[in-house]
């Protein structure tokens, strides 16, 4: 099957248009104007399916003109904007049709210990309560202050970017890490090492792999940003070797991080044993928290069971773009099992459910937004 790429994280520019102080520091490698085009060409060049990708904010000196700028582009290539944030705080400006923002937390303006500061953790708190994205860009050195700052919004969803742009694979980094990765929504972009030490390479995506979950990893380009520490050709070679041309790391985690794809609504209802039914609602209180991550993982982000009589009813909102992929993943993860052990005697087919259903489908009949 033909590898699909969704690229978490790249950028563009027409320097006709956007004024990018920090190019002055790069000599000529990458000071010129870069469209999707110039992405598309590069990706071109390799037999996969490059659906686009999630652009993200490039420092530019006027955030509103970036603003107008990337959203007057049609590209069908530019899946989900990550817009610039001057200042994380409760009142913080939040253009319309984003996934999310980023304040750069690793360049000379920001002063250290910015993500301590009160109005950054009230600006995570704005964005948990809006169900926007935090995209964090760091100093290796602050990646604990970083912890220490998402622990108290842990609803907050948090991007890791660029493995925390490690440079050496230190025991404070592995530390730091550890613990960001030990948080409920905090994800990690495999992107921004260079490649040319592959022993180097190996052992971080050895550590990175085995300290977060695989579901809040994502392969991201940082385009062309690439090009001031390796290429992206070798970027993406060494990380499609690594990762085994992994679905999950290329294509569906981001397209469930960003919601991509069109929700989808399923509604559906099952019988509930009177005798069990006490027991079933026990269990329902408290679920195993592993079930509730694997929903979560299956590209599940609503789901609510009613019930009346000895009647349930469900309704699950689906943001993958593969649903018998998903539910095939969850039918194979022992805890899902165990639960399904526990509850499945508590249930019974409704009258006129097909064989191949467990909980019947209903069809939807009328749609106030609609």
């Amino acid at each position: 099957m033909m590898l699909e790429i969704v690229d978490s994280h790249f950028h563009i520019w027409d320097l006709n248009i956007l004024n990018l102080p920090w190019l002055n520091s790069c000599a000529g490698i990458i000071k010129r104007s870069f469209s999707m085009d110039d992405i598309a060409k590069d990706y071109g060049q390799y037999d996969f399916n490059f659906k686009g990708g999630v652009y993200v904010e490039v420092d530019c000196d006027n955030a509103i003109q970036e603003d107008d700028y990337i959203f007057k582009l049609k590209s069908p290539y530019i899946l989900a904007r990550v817009m610039r944030a001057r200042h994380l705080c409760e009142h913080m400006r939040l253009p319309i049709g984003i996934v999310g923002v980023r304040e750069p937390l690793h360049i000379d303006s920001s002063p250290r210990g910015r993500c301590l500061e009160r109005s950054f953790i009230q600006g995570l708190e704005v964005l948990a309560k809006q169900d926007l994205l935090f995209e964090s860009c760091n100093r290796v050195d602050e990646l604990e202050d970083l912890y220490n700052s998402i622990k108290q919004v842990p609803e907050a969803k948090v991007v890791i970017n660029h493995c925390g742009n490690v440079s050496t694979l230190d025991e404070s980094y592995k530390k730091a890490m550890t613990k960001l990765a030990s948080l409920p929504n905090v994800y990690c972009k495999i992107s921004g090492f260079t490649t040319d030490n592959k022993l180097f390479v190996k052992n971080l995506l050895d550590f990175i792999s085995g300290t977060f979950d695989h579901s809040k990893l994502m392969y991201a380009s940082n385009y062309p940003v690439v090009n001031l520490y390796s290429s992206f050709e070798d970027h993406l070679n060494c990380v499609r070797e690594y990762f085994n041309d992994d679905l999950d790391i290329f294509s569906k985690n981001a397209k469930k991080l960003y919601k991509i794809n069109r929700p989808q609504l399923f509604a559906s209802v099952i019988k509930l044993r009177p005798e069990k039914a006490e027991y079933y609602k026990k269990l329902h209180a408290n679920p195993f928290s592993s079930v509730n991550k694997m929903i979560r993982e299956c590209g599940i982000t609503k789901y609510k069971i009613w019930n009346r009589d000895d009647l349930l009813f469900s309704v699950m909102e689906y943001c993958g773009d593969d649903f018998e992929y998903d539910m095939a993943k969850m039918a194979q993860d022992p805890e899902t099992n165990r639960w399904w052990k526990e509850t499945d005697p508590c249930q019974k087919r409704i009258d006129g459910a097909l064989k191949s259903e467990w909980w019947a489908d209903m069809d939807l009949v009328y749609d106030l937004n609609k």
